[in-house]
């Protein structure tokens, strides 16, 4: 019998998983380091985001920001902008890792065929994240000093994007949808940091210590929770944003934080918000030494 489409885009996508596999294997190790130096940067960033919001929680000074915000700050420091040229470097890797993932899977991973595809539509969307932190932060590399950005840009860009969603004759439910979307990615990642252990099927466990080991499960609980703290107060605003017809009330995830400092008892729900941003930024730098890259 004929193969079928399908069976044809079946092979067709099984030959590119054992293509980036093959590629992947024998770049080594020069492919390693540089996923290992993804992970390097991505860690940095979300270190240097909840710091600005633990500052801001702990009467420091300044605004919680996001990512490309926090980026900008580091053009303020000493050799900020060579380092700001290394982290958009970085994140420009690391967007490259996640596509090959996305082409790959995980094989490391015991997933069945619902859970790998998921597990590639989240590797495809953080791609897209990272790729355009990695252009914000190249972008203001090479602005240098004429860079400004103030507190609340996330938020302007969320606003203008939802109104343009909303003017579209089915922008509502789309809006909707992506907030809902949201939501369910929080609790997804409340499960995670909730339910049973299984961060050691990514990680190197046999070049690990048992005190290594429960230090990464214990970051990755944290990190976890204040990564759904965020995603569910995105999407709140982005649902209310669209029942309302009202794209004013969107936020980004600078404007999360934000909320979240603007709660009764807000400086300390900021500060433990800030403490799991820190803490995944902390378990990505040591995601660079004890990732399981590919099929090892």
């Amino acid at each position: 019998m004929a193969p079928t489409g399908t069976d044809r885009a079946r092979h067709a996508g099984r030959a590119a998983e054992r293509g980036a596999l093959r590629a992947a294997s024998k770049g080594e190790p020069w492919t390693d380091r540089a996923a290992r130096a993804g992970y390097l940067a991505r860690g940095a960033v979300y270190i240097l985001v909840g710091g600005l919001a633990l500052a801001a929680a702990a009467g420091g000074g300044g605004k919680p920001t996001d990512p490309s915000g926090a980026l900008s700050t580091l053009l303020g420091m000493p050799a900020g902008r060579a380092a700001l040229a290394l982290i958009a470097g970085g994140l420009l890797v690391h967007a490259g890792f996640r596509v090959a993932l996305v082409l790959t899977g995980e094989p490391y991973v015991k997933q069945g065929p619902w859970q790998r595809a998921a597990t590639r539509v989240r590797h495809a969307f953080a791609a897209c994240l990272y790729a355009g932190m990695a252009l914000t932060a190249g972008a203001r590399t090479i602005a240098g000093g004429r860079a400004r950005r103030t507190h609340g840009a996330d938020d302007e860009q969320t606003r203008h994007l939802s109104a343009r969603v909303l003017a579209e004759p089915f922008g509502r439910p789309l809006l909707i949808a992506i907030g809902v979307g949201l939501g369910v990615a929080a609790a997804v990642a409340l499960v995670r940091a909730f339910g049973p252990n299984n961060v050691r099927e990514r990680l190197r466990v046999e070049a690990m210590t048992p005190q290594q080991c429960q230090l990464m499960a214990a970051l990755g609980r944290v990190a976890y929770v204040a990564r759904a703290t965020v995603l569910a107060a995105c999407g709140y605003f982005l649902v209310r944003a669209a029942i309302d017809r009202a794209p004013r009330e969107t936020r980004g995830a600078g404007g999360a934080l934000r909320a979240v400092w603007e709660l009764p008892h807000g400086r300390v729900w900021l500060a433990l918000v800030a403490a799991g941003l820190i803490a995944f930024g902390v378990y990505g730098v040591l995601e660079a030494r004890w990732r399981r890259l590919f099929t090892r």
